[in-house]
């Protein structure tokens, strides 16, 4: 009767995943029956599923882990909100070819979502699994050409070389505990070594110094907004994964996270001296993605100085929202208006104020001026690093934060001050509904967050009070 209960309170705990599932194999039923017609209800079945399984997610309670596989506590509701938000705007924006890609779509979804509720290491594993192989089909998928087959391909095998990793630290860590549960109090060298391998898959997840390679290649190739999704919620998952296995491995976790501040410094420090010297814009800001890897782990070492428990987790989770709507916002602007290169934006304030006055705002919070949530998520960062006595890894993130800057504002004397070369204007395509709406709330987010700074309280309290 007890296992009963158990089993029934886990499955609505985890009602989410379930609507999720349910939404891909309506769209699958949805192809076979209806060929090529299938790719407006398939959207809309995703819409409703999300819908759905955010819905679930408020509504649905706590659970408890049951036979070591899965917990569903406040941390893995606030982060499977992010997934959820995500996917939102994605789906509204996304040029999505037909059923065969929302189906890789929301296969990825349910693998990101998986990995905020798992308990055990193989789930960990499928729902990473789950999550990533959907993206690398995506990325080509999307944009079918040579060279996103090339990126598509340098993704994959470092996805391979990251599950490779994981694989190994896995074996490693079970010959050390003979356990499959991520709790751990075991600080035997075997444990140690086994975190570290795979903590280093998500590093090469979310795309930290030296593991970066593949990623300004693939966010080039790719569509714009499933960049933005990657960089975003692929990124969020990414870092999810790694706290995860931080929390769990308490006194392995304390050694390696010794590491944390050099692993932080390389990506800020190498994102942004490489983003100065861009002129495809799709690049630039995936390097700009490679230097908020360094913010976050920054972050993350805070985190893990300072006791690494569940309460702490708001300046991490804090940012990673922000950075959802300011990216999003960066890459749908690139979308709307189809510029690729810096110099087609000269004088580009004059023919879209609109649109251009949005980019700015976005770009502003990407540096972290104020009054922008992108200003108050770095902010929280020094104080937590200067709290937790990284005085010289705050200073590092200060200067990288100003240096930043020069190839965020160079964007806004283009966008503002400068005057359109011949033959390099280009008029921007009428924005659909779908992106106006996601701008919209991206600009909204991005000011609000940045003015009222409770607002990050009340949010993180709504989900870890459960």
């Amino acid at each position: 009767m007890m296992n009963a209960l158990q089993s029934s309170g886990m499955l609505a705990a985890m009602a989410p995943q379930a609507m999720l599932a349910v939404a891909l194999g309506g769209t699958l039923l949805s192809g076979i029956l209806l060929k090529d017609k299938a790719a407006a209800l398939a959207r809309a079945i995703a819409f409703a599923g999300i819908l759905a399984a955010g819905a679930a997610l408020l509504a649905g309670p706590l659970g408890p882990s049951v036979e070591a596989m899965s917990r569903v506590d406040g941390a893995a509701k606030a982060w499977e909100a992010l997934f959820l938000l995500a996917a939102l705007a994605f789906l509204a924006v996304g040029r999505l070819p037909g059923d065969r890609s929302i189906a890789l779509f929301l296969g990825s979804l349910i693998g990101m979502c998986l990995i905020a509720v798992a308990d055990n290491l193989i789930l960990l594993f499928i729902a990473l699994e789950t999550m990533s192989l959907p993206t690398y089909l995506l990325v080509h998928g999307l944009r079918p050409g040579r060279r996103s087959l090339e990126a598509a391909v340098k993704y994959f095998f470092a996805g391979a070389a990251a599950s490779a990793l994981f694989l190994l630290g896995l074996a490693v860590r079970y010959a050390a505990t003979g356990s499959f549960s991520i709790e751990t109090a075991d600080a035997s060298a075997g444990s140690f070594l086994g975190l570290a391998l795979m903590g280093s898959a998500a590093l090469f997840k979310v795309g930290a110094f030296p593991f970066m390679f593949w990623l300004p290649d693939v966010y080039e190739a790719a569509e714009p907004e499933f960049s933005g999704f990657m960089s975003t919620a692929v990124k969020a998952a990414g870092f999810l994964l790694l706290l995860r296995l931080l929390e769990g491995h308490s006194a392995a976790a304390a050694a390696l996270t010794d590491w944390l501040p050099a692993l932080a410094a390389g990506p800020m420090t190498f994102g942004n001296l490489l983003a100065l010297r861009q002129k495809s814009l799709q690049r630039l800001l995936a390097y700009s993605s490679i230097a908020h890897v360094g913010y976050l782990l920054a972050a993350t070492w805070a985190w893990g100085a300072q006791g690494g428990s569940v309460e702490r987790l708001d300046t991490l989770w804090f940012y990673l929202a922000g950075y959802l709507f300011m990216n999003t916002g960066a890459f749908l602007f690139l979308l709307c208006t189809g510029v690729r290169d810096a110099d087609a934006l000269r004088g580009f304030g004059r023919r879209a104020p609109w649109l251009s006055g949005f980019f700015i705002l976005m770009l502003l919070s990407l540096g972290g001026i104020p009054p922008t949530m992108g200003f108050l998520a770095k902010f929280f960062v020094i104080w937590e690093l200067i709290k937790a006595g990284g005085i010289w890894l705050a200073a590092v993130f200060a200067l990288n934060s100003l240096a930043a800057l020069g190839y965020y504002l160079r964007l806004v004397r283009l966008i503002a001050f400068e005057d359109t070369v011949e033959g390099t204007a280009q008029a921007p395509a009428p924005a659909g509904a779908g992106a106006l709406a996601v701008m919209a709330v991206c600009a909204a987010a991005t000011l609000l967050l940045g003015l009222a700074p409770a607002v990050r309280d009340i949010l993180f309290a709504s989900f870890f009070a459960g």
